[in-house]
Formats: structure tokens, C-alpha cells, sequence
């Protein structure tokens, strides 16, 4: 078709109507005029020229600022003919045997208009009643008038033309539509990380995008992936089961979601991937497809075998724990010659065990350097008379444990007979690496009383001596000089922890707010003052709470409540109380509520936790942090402080 891009002809003062024509009839003339010749107009103007034997017709549309020719027989395209404007005058058709004997087209006859005798025209009339173009025919001779049956047959041909246009509309909003859904659509997959795909479930052939293509690695060009390569791409050992579960669920639902492994035809990878699909109604003769989407759930999937591999790691570690903790008391009642020796020789090796696992729980139990094990261990014994100094090695979780263990047995036997019984004695710790990439530690004690050999052999030195050797892949021996304890301990390098230590265990957490326990030399509860005094203790754990409410009660305090959540701890926050002990985590729950309400009414308290992190837990207020497991000795000596009696 032919488009001129000029001024529309001149209406020689007959008027014109200004085209207003709606969105929608315009996107069809414009598509029209960027076509080619469509046969439909073209089979028109020809039978439009039949019916008045006339050798020339036309189908013209006129537009804002151009008019050109949709279909044409024996009509120069690029000459619109400019008796055009006549059909446009009003909407009504013209008919005219001779324009030459016609008022009608006298100005047209005076600047002449070619050849032209015989002119009949048709309006072309869109829905919102304006006239868009005009089917025409024209003669060099002049004809008789037409007749009746020849006027309304062109007004049912242009009739038609606009039947077709309006038709083209629709087609042209309906793929706009269709490609603005699609464009949609795929901003949907790809923010969702999903790609679509087609299923034939007659030959089972798959129609992918190009989405599919990249996210499962099939770099083949074009085509459907027909079923010998899909069920290749298929791990083995999902191949049936998928097969059966979809087939059920399309029989039972028309609908699926299946995961699945693939194997990448491009690099032999296996993904894990998620598809759903539903089955579409067909019409007769039809085959039944399925559309649906597929997701990349590798990384999701890898996340959930960790999560299952930390669980069960979990498991084992707890067994071991417990099994190491029914083990450490066994052995301690048996070597104990009291309750009251046994539950003290039992709480400090407990609390030597916690300590070395919070330093593990800091770097995520990759290990724990030297210098931290020490510290916890003796930086809260007897200030100023114990020192430590080596290369920082990091030991893994067992040989923390087992280093913990050791220097606590030390520690406890140089508190009771050694050199920190008394005022002026020294323990010095020193380690170094050694020759076979192992490592040494010295444990000198000096300036104490005469130390002799002990008589009879507990639990702590055959802990020393076996276990802790064991342990630490290489050996243990204890000198029972005159001058002081001097042990011995050899470190296999099967101990060492490859990873790094990270920042936290670099830079272990203050001493100074964090009470991790009393020292084996520490006050007795009966020297601490707590009598008197009125407290609220809340905690989940009920052996824990009544162990707790039992010792402050033998101390002399008065325990009015005891919660153990928040709720119950809210409705007892208004009791004459002086200090509370609190539970940092409650089932789950923070205690925050309740130690904002304490600090409203301006009673101290202190909170106990079994996370490492105090410095999160305490929620920004300076209370004391108790680290778990506890005694009633440290619970009272956090008391003391905060009301004012330590």
C-alpha cells in the first residue's frame, strides 16, 4: 500500500470532516498503511468496479495530515484521487453519471480533474460515526445513473472494508495485548527465578524456553527436547519416581509439583530443580498439553543437607557431651569423699567443660586458640599470681576440651595444696612448638608450701594422666617437686585446627561483667551476704530454678516468686522484691519485657544465659551476665554486687 505524507487535497471549500477516529481504528489504518497489498481489499475494489463496469476503483483512507490507497484497480497508488474530498463532505455515498453536468463538482471541473467523467463513492464510516476513507470508482465516460441495487451493493462494500478493518483492530489489539501479557509474564518469571515450558503429553515432546535452555545448561539450538533426552537429562535416581508422581497428580488434580535432580548436559553438574504444571482442557482432535514453570532450588536444597548434616552433628556432639557428663560424675563420686567434696569437685569440672565451649561456640566450633583456653581457665584465678605466654595454636574442639580439663585439675589441686593456697605463690604456663610440629606445655608452680606426692590417686590426677593425654594425641607428667607442682603436657599434632581463628576468638570477650563462675579458691556462699534479701527468680528450667531457690533460701534470702515466662514473671514484678535473677531466653522468648519493667522501678537484677555472647543479650543494660551451668555461689556473688553488698 501507498502512503503520502503531505497535505491532504484540497476539498475545493466543500468542508471535510476532521478525522477523530478511536484509538483502535486508528492502529488498524496504521497498520494497513505499512503493509502490502492485502487481497481482501484488493478482491473489493474489484468487484466495485465490476458492478459499474468501470474500468478504475479505489480504497482510500484519509487520516490527520495523510491520505494514501489500501487496494486499487486501475488507479495510479500514488495519486489519490482528488475527487476523494466530495465523499468526505457529508455521510451520505455520491453517486454522479457526469461530473462535468454535475453542480456538485463544478470547482473540481474548473481546475481540472483529468480524464474523470463517471464518480461514485462510498464513505467509510467507523463506530464512533466518522468518516475515514471512501471506496470509489471513477470512468472516463459518462454512465447512466446508477441505480438502486447498484448504490446499496457499494454501500455494503464499503460496509465490509470496515467490517475487515475493525477485524484487523482487533487482531492487532489482541496480539498487543497478547505480547504485553508475555512481556509481563516473563518480568514475573525472571524476578521469581522461574522459566516456562510446554509439555505435548501426546509424544511427550518438551517445548522450552530460552530461560529453560540456560538454567539447565541445554545449549542444542531450537526445537522441542523430545523424551530420550529429557528423561537423560534426569538423574537415575529420580526417573520413575517423578514419572509416577506426576502421573498421579495430573489423574487426580490436572495439576503437579514435582523436585528433582538433573544432570547439565554442558558441564555434567547435578541441580536440584522445582517444576510445577497444569494440564489445559483440548479442544476435539486436540493433544493434551501441560504448561508449566521450572526453578532452580540447587542452593536451597545444598542449604537443607547442611542443615540435616549440623542437625545430626548436633545430635552426636549432645550425646557426647551428656555421655562425657555422666562419666565426670561418676567418676568424681566415686573418688569423693563427701557430698558436699563431690558436688564442688563435679561444678568446677563442668564449668571448666562450659568454658572451653563457649570459646568453640565463638568460631562456630572450628577450633580454639591457646591463649583463649588459658584465659578462661586461670584469668579469673588468684589475679596477679598466674601468668601464660606461647605461640596462639589453635586446638581443635576435642583438644580444647581435653586442654580445658587439664589446666582446671591443675588449677583446682594448686588452689587446695599448690602454690595459689597461699598470698606470694606463682603458677607460670608456658608452651611452645615443638621439633615434630607438636606442642609442649609447662606448668611450673613456685613460691607455695612444700608439695609431696598425694597418697592415694584421684579421679583429677588419672583425668590428667590418661584421659587428657589421650586426648591431646601425646602424653602427660606431673613432678611433685618440693619447690612446686611442674607438669608436663605433650600436644600431638593431630590436635591442630586448620582454620584460622577468627575475630571473636581473637579478641575473647571481657572478664570484668561476665561472671563465668566462682574460682575453685572463691567465697562459700555462707561468706557471701545475701541474707535478708527478697528476689524474684525467673527461669525456664524448673530443676534449675528450684536448685536455685533452694541454695539462696539456705544463704538466708526470700525467694517470693519464681516464673517461668513472661507473663507469669510480669505479674510478679510489682512484689517488694530487692533483685531478680533472670533467664535471658524463655522458651524461645526474650525476658527483655520484664527487665524493662524491672528497671522501670528501679530494681537491680542480674541475667543468666547459656549463649556466649553477652554483650547481645543484656539488651543495653549493665546488668551482670551469669554464663550456664551456674551455682548458687555465683548467682549470690552477682546479687551482692548489684545491690550494693559485694
Amino acid at each position: 500500500m501507498n502512503r503520502i505524507e503531505t497535505n491532504p487535497p484540497d476539498d475545493g471549500g466543500l468542508g471535510r470532516a476532521a478525522p477523530r477516529e478511536p484509538a483502535r481504528l486508528a492502529a488498524s489504518c496504521d497498520l494497513c498503511a505499512d503493509t502490502e497489498p492485502d487481497p481482501r481489499f484488493e478482491r473489493i475494489v474489484r468487484m466495485a468496479a465490476r458492478l459499474f463496469s468501470a474500468p478504475c476503483a479505489s480504497i482510500a483512507l484519509i487520516g490527520e495530515n495523510r491520505t494514501w490507497v489500501m487496494a486499487a484497480a486501475g488507479v495510479d497508488r500514488k495519486d489519490p484521487n482528488a475527487l476523494l474530498a466530495i465523499a468526505l463532505r457529508h455521510d451520505q455515498p455520491v453517486f454522479a453519471g457526469d461530473i462535468r453536468k454535475d453542480e456538485r463538482f463544478r470547482d473540481y471541473v474548473a481546475k481540472g480533474v483529468g480524464n474523470v467523467r463517471f464518480y461514485v463513492a462510498a464513505p467509510l464510516i467507523d463506530t464512533g460515526g466518522q468518516i475515514v476513507g471512501a471506496v470509489c470508482v471513477t470512468d472516463s465516460k459518462p454512465h447512466p445513473s446508477p441505480g438502486q441495487a447498484e448504490r446499496a451493493t457499494l454501500v455494503d462494500l464499503a460496509a465490509l472494508v470496515m467490517d475487515e478493518i475493525g477485524r484487523d483492530a482487533e487482531v492487532a489489539q489482541a496480539r498487543e495485548q497478547s505480547r504485553f501479557d508475555q512481556e509481563r509474564a516473563d518480568l514475573a518469571l525472571n524476578a521469581a527465578g522461574l522459566a516456562a515450558y510446554e509439555w505435548n503429553t501426546t509424544n511427550s515432546e518438551l517445548v522450552v524456553s530460552d530461560a529453560v535452555r540456560a538454567m539447565i545448561g541445554w545449549d542444542k539450538p531450537g526445537g522441542p527436547v523430545d523424551r530420550p533426552t529429557f528423561r537423560a537429562m534426569v538423574h537415575p535416581d529420580d526417573r520413575e519416581r517423578i514419572i509416577v508422581e506426576v502421573g498421579a497428580a495430573l489423574a487426580a488434580h490436572g495439576r503437579y509439583t514435582v523436585e528433582f535432580r538433573v544432570i547439565r548436559p554442558d558441564d555434567g553438574r547435578i541441580m536440584w530443580v522445582f517444576s510445577a504444571g497444569a494440564l489445559l482442557a483440548a479442544d476435539q482432535g486436540q493433544p493434551r498439553r501441560v504448561i508449566g514453570v521450572i526453578e532452580d532450588i540447587t542452593a536451597r536444597k545444598i542449604e537443607e543437607e547442611e542443615r540435616e548434616t549440623l542437625v545430626a552433628e548436633l545430635d552426636h556432639r549432645v550425646k557426647n557431651v551428656l555421655a562425657a557428663v555422666q562419666s565426670l560424675a561418676a567418676q568424681s563420686a566415686r573418688k569423693a569423699a563427701s557430698l558436699e567434696g563431690f558436688l564442688k569437685t563435679f561444678a568446677g569440672r563442668l564449668k571448666s567443660m562450659a568454658s572451653a565451649h563457649q570459646l568453640l561456640t565463638a568460631t562456630r566450633w572450628r577450633g580454639a586458640g591457646m591463649h583463649n583456653i588459658a584465659a578462661a581457665e586461670l584469668g579469673g584465678l588468684a589475679p596477679g599470681q598466674t601468668r601464660w605466654s606461647g605461640p596462639d595454636v589453635v586446638l581443635t574442639p576435642r583438644g580444647a576440651n581435653a586442654l580445658a580439663l587439664a589446666l582446671h585439675e591443675l588449677a583446682t589441686n594448686a588452689v587446695k595444696f599448690g602454690s595459689l593456697s597461699t598470698e606470694v605463690g606463682r603458677v607460670d604456663v608456658n608452651w611452645r612448638r615443638t621439633e615434630d610440629d607438636g606442642l609442649e606445655l609447662q606448668w611450673v608452680e613456685s613460691r607455695g608450701p612444700a608439695v609431696a606426692a598425694p597418697t592415694r590417686r584421684g579421679f583429677g590426677t588419672t583425668l590428667l594422666e590418661k584421659v587428657t593425654g589421650r586426648e591431646l594425641g601425646g602424653s602427660v607428667r606431673v613432678e611433685y617437686r618440693a619447690e612446686g607442682v611442674r607438669a608436663v603436657l605433650n600436644v600431638g599434632r593431630s590436635v591442630f585446627a586448620s582454620a584460622p581463628t577468627t575475630e571473636a576468638e581473637a579478641k575473647p570477650e571481657s572478664q570484668a561483667q561476665t561472671i563465668t563462675g566462682a574460682s575453685a579458691g572463691g567465697p562459700t556462699i555462707q561468706a557471701i551476704r545475701v541474707q535478708g534479701l527478697k528476689l524474684l527468680i525467673v527461669e525456664d528450667a524448673l530443676l534449675l530454678a528450684l536448685e536455685l531457690e533452694a541454695g539462696l533460701t539456705e544463704a538466708g534470702a526470700e525467694v517470693l516468686g519464681s516464673a517461668a515466662d513472661v507473663s507469669e514473671a510480669m505479674r510478679m514484678v510489682d512484689l517488694p522484691i530487692d533483685a531478680a535473677v533472670l533467664d535471658a531466653n524463655l522458651n524461645g522468648a526474650s525476658v527483655l519485657p520484664v527487665a524493662q519493667a524491672l528497671a522501670e522501678r528501679g530494681i537491680p537484677f542480674v541475667f543468666a544465659t547459656g549463649y556466649g555472647d553477652d554483650k547481645t543479650l543484656t539488651f543495653g543494660f549493665s546488668a551482670p551476665v551469669i554464663s550456664k551451668p551456674y551455682d548458687v555461689t555465683q548467682v549470690a556473688a552477682a546479687l551482692c554486687k548489684v545491690t550494693g553488698r559485694g
